[in-house]
């Protein structure tokens, strides 16, 4: 990741670095140098791999950059300059290498993008360029480059997508294409 991103205490989202797929979200593919602000009232920002995605303080998700697997979640595959709002009432997010996830307010998961790997959790490995519901109840969600975890609010640890190197933890090498619970008590 060659791309940084700062919100300032005003709310606003300052971006600069390498722009290649629009990552900065300045409207272009132009390297920025020095911080440029692109968006007001912000109050959290997360850098993907060549995606980015911005929660605003309304709860609104807008996200910009590379979507060559739908990874922003507008329905398409073309890479978007500036950003675009994909859902209200959004309280966290995650990015992938080429999928994202959030969490909305009322504690539901949704996932979308490349899903080669099982990476979105749904039960199948169809790339989904829109959010699609998960699971509910989940606290905290963190995405790998292919695979994927979540945290219930139970405490229990949930992951799926590429097993290769038994990065689930689930005592195989295999892709799980759907949440497989892993242990509990996890904060």
């Amino acid at each position: 990741l060659v791309s940084s991103a700062a919100v300032k205490k005003d709310g606003s989202l300052w971006v600069w670095g390498s722009n290649s797929h629009g990552q900065l979200g300045t409207g272009n593919t132009t390297e920025v140098h020095k911080p440029v602000k692109i968006m007001d009232n912000v109050a959290s920002v997360h850098m993907g791999y060549e995606h980015s995605a911005a929660i605003k303080k309304d709860g609104s998700l807008w996200t910009w950059g590379d979507n060559l697997f739908g990874q922003l979640g507008n329905g398409t595959e073309d890479d978007e300059y500036k950003p675009v709002k994909i859902m209200d009432n959004v309280a966290s997010v995650s990015l992938g290498g080429l999928h994202s996830a959030a969490i909305k307010k009322d504690g539901s998961l949704w996932t979308w993008g490349c899903n080669v790997n099982g990476e979105l959790g749904n039960g199948d490995t169809y790339t989904e360029p829109y959010p699609i519901k998960i699971m509910d109840s989940v606290a905290a969600v963190s995405l790998g480059y292919d695979f994927s975890a979540a945290i219930k609010k139970d405490g229990s640890l949930w992951m799926w997508g590429n097993n290769d190197y038994g990065q689930l933890g689930d005592g195989s090498t295999d892709e799980q294409d759907s949440p497989v619970k892993i242990m509990n008590s996890v904060s």
